[in-house]
């Protein structure tokens, strides 16, 4: 099995010759990496862990651009906003939690999951930078699009099992308190964007599932002037002091994929 970041909440995981697409998206950044389309519109399979226009609004030129064969696997809100936005719904198979997915390669659980709380001083931060001035044209974009990408309080986790190992992939760095998840998991895919205090508030999520090892993603600037560059410097020093035996994967978006043998 073998797994690729491709920039924002954009996961690819694949087991012989079978793939796994998590929340597809292109990128906005004029300078940031730009994900391949046909490498992403390959995948047979699509699945999306909230609505919010990074994790969704590119899926319709990906399908566009696949071999036609592709199903979307999301909850309501998202699946709503697909068809306004033309993806027929015999494309889309809509989730809860609960659910099981069984693939032909991958077994995946449907888990309820949480969307970050931005913290008030990140709001601020975010709201008052010159760049709301220099990105204003992708600001208008966004916020326009934002009216109809809703989380309506819909993200899920996956779990995710194939060839005897398990991985948890969060899309948003929060859980829901009264959903048990798997602790132990070979590998938590922990999306590292959203707090000013982000390097201290991810370690709640790494106390409660102890994986054996975690893959960062999300942490890149990929729809200014919302997302930013995150440092990541300061949660891998916290994982090396409080839990010096889970190592951390972080790598630039589009690294070679990260091989994983049982």
């Amino acid at each position: 099995m073998r797994i690729k970041w491709f920039g924002t909440a954009t996961i690819l995981i694949e087991h012989d010759g079978e793939r796994l697409l998590f929340d597809p998206f292109l990128s906005l950044s004029e300078k940031g990496y730009k994900p391949p389309i046909d490498e992403l519109a390959a995948a047979e399979n699509i699945l999306v862990t909230h609505g919010h226009l990074d994790h969704i609004i590119d899926i319709p030129a990906i399908l566009q651009r696949g071999n036609g064969k592709a199903t979307v696997f999301c909850t309501e809100a998202p699946g709503n906003a697909l068809v306004s936005k033309g993806v027929s719904s015999e494309r889309i198979h809509i989730i809860k939690p609960g659910d099981i997915l069984d693939f032909a390669l991958f077994e995946v659980r449907v888990l309820k999951g949480k969307h970050i709380k931005f913290d008030t001083w990140q709001i601020i931060k975010t709201f008052t930078s010159p760049r709301m001035i220099k990105h204003r044209e992708t600001l208008r974009y966004l916020l326009k699009e934002n009216r109809l990408c809703v989380e309506s309080g819909e993200t899920v986790v996956y779990d995710i099992c194939a060839q005897g190992e398990r991985i948890l992939l969060m899309g948003s760095l929060n859980l829901d308190d009264g959903t048990v998840y798997p602790v132990g998991a070979d590998l938590l895919i922990l999306p590292f964007q959203g707090r000013s205090d982000i390097a201290e508030y991810a370690m709640r999520f790494v106390e409660r599932l102890r994986p054996k090892e975690v893959l960062l993603d999300h942490f890149d600037d990929t729809f200014p002037p919302i997302s930013s560059k995150v440092k990541t410097e300061s949660f891998i020093e916290n994982m090396r002091r409080d839990f010096p035996d889970i190592p951390v994967i972080c790598r630039p978006a589009g690294s070679e994929w990260i091989t994983r043998i049982r």
